[in-house]
């Protein structure tokens, strides 16, 4: 097996899992989704406002 094989099966697998997890508890995998999106959130908010305030502090 190269690696293109082994990435497309994992993909795939990926994907059935993130189906079979819907279709078996839509709501809790909604709230997972849910956790997940406000944790990149609140990172990239954070990671942001810090740059910034780096920026500003570099320029004085």
């Amino acid at each position: 097996m190269n690696f293109e094989t082994i990435k497309k099966l994992l993909t795939y697998l990926s994907i059935a899992f993130v189906v079979i997890s819907v279709w078996t508890d839509p709501q809790g995998s909604v709230g997972a989704a849910e956790n997940f999106l406000n944790s990149v959130g609140g990172f990239c908010s954070t990671a942001i406002t810090k740059g910034t305030v780096f920026l500003k502090n570099l320029a004085t």
